[in-house]
């Protein structure tokens, strides 16, 4: 097999390099891809000397002559299109509105796609639902997902649940968020994610958009699709059959295992970072969902139902009112009031083309930011 990792330097991205590097065997290393031309990107591509190496920064002189022999350094999308050429399967670990270009582009080629980049999931979603099979869920809900519809027929399934850990806000009333600040909403309890999918997870935003992603990859109805609070997240997904039996795929808090399972999909690799048993998995605990206090994860199923450009829209406003958030410049709860307000206001096109879904996408910034601007600047 030959293996492109895009997005090489985060999180996932360099889970899949630990991964490569221990199991790997007869996987060949094509490329690793990242924005940045950091020291970072210099490390992976020493440490695992891919053939090419591609950043959209220039590098210095300095950093090139420091890669070893063998390793080619290739600028932007010329790297991108040499990766997506020579490799068989390809790790799109991109984050945001960036992994959308190189989702697209793969399965264009006819590769496949171990999807990690939820926004080109979301905003390719007939795309994606067209070549689904080449697609192979990275994230735990949507790699749990495809493991046990793979185990039964369709019509067996009555319902199927993908779980949310709460975040931090699970246990508190929803006038106590008013005054939460950026530094509690990045307190998740389970996961060390970045900033602005860690906020996602704090309006259950991030749920909304799985329930979206579930339907384009599996082709499912969005009223199939269910979220439940799971505190412990061990529990992944779950499926509910017609006779009122529940199937659940479970395994620790660790993105290495996905990885493994979409990397070496069909096969199954032995996991060599250390075993638990199923006694620390125990306490499970299974909540529903107040969708009063988290009105995101409704909002999100809305811009699906829709349709047309307002799940791009959705992304695009979602990404700009996170990063006001973070900035300091408005409160917790007007995130998710910015987004609906985008939304009311959408008058675009069906966007048809890879350039048109982009441009909802910067829609939806532009629009947040415009509202911001006219309504609620300086009113924090």
């Amino acid at each position: 097999m030959k293996l492109g990792v895009l997005g090489s330097t985060g999180s996932v991205g360099s889970q899949t390099l630990e991964v490569y590097e221990r199991v790997g065997g007869d996987v060949e290393l094509v490329g690793i891809l990242a924005r940045r031309a950091s020291e970072k990107l210099l490390s992976q591509a020493i440490r695992y000397k891919p053939r090419f190496v591609v950043s959209y920064e220039e590098p210095t002189k300095e950093w090139l002559s420091r890669l070893p022999s063998g390793t080619k350094f290739l600028k932007g999308d010329e790297g991108l299109d040499a990766i997506i050429s020579e490799s068989d399967r390809l790790m799109n670990a991109v984050s945001g509105v960036h992994g959308i270009k190189p989702a697209y582009e793969i399965l264009r080629k006819g590769k496949v796609l171990l999807a990690s980049n939820k926004e080109s999931i979301l905003c390719l979603g007939d795309f994606i639902r067209e070549h689904r099979g080449r697609v192979l869920p990275v994230d735990s809900e949507h790699n749990a997902l495809f493991q046990l519809l793979g185990s039964v027929s369709r019509e067996e399934v009555k319902n199927v649940f993908i779980t949310a850990s709460g975040g931090p806000f699970r246990d508190k009333k929803i006038e106590e968020l008013k005054d939460v600040s950026v530094e509690d909403a990045l307190k998740h309890p389970r996961w060390n994610m970045g900033a602005k999918i860690t906020v996602d997870s704090a309006t259950l935003m991030n749920k909304g958009f799985e329930v979206l992603e579930a339907s384009y990859l599996f082709d499912l109805p969005l009223d199939m699709i269910k979220v439940v609070i799971h505190p412990q997240s061990v529990v992944h997904a779950i499926l509910e059959l017609r006779d009122n039996s529940f199937l659940m795929h479970a395994s620790p808090t660790d993105m290495r295992i996905p990885i493994m399972h979409a990397l070496f999909y069909p096969k199954r690799m032995d996991y060599p970072f250390g075993r638990v048993s199923p006694l620390e998995l125990s306490g499970l605990v299974f909540e529903r969902v107040d969708t009063k206090k988290f009105r995101a994860l409704e909002l999100a199923r809305w811009a699906g139902y829709m349709g047309g450009p307002y799940v791009p829209v959705l992304v695009g406003a979602d990404e700009e009112a996170v990063e006001l958030f973070l900035k300091g410049k408005i409160p917790f709860l007007r995130i998710v009031e910015l987004i609906e307000r985008a939304l009311e206001e959408v008058e675009l096109q069906e966007p048809k083309t890879i350039e048109e879904i982009v441009e909802a996408v910067e829609w939806g910034r532009r629009k947040v930011r415009e509202i911001y601007e006219r309504e609620y600047a300086g009113k924090v």
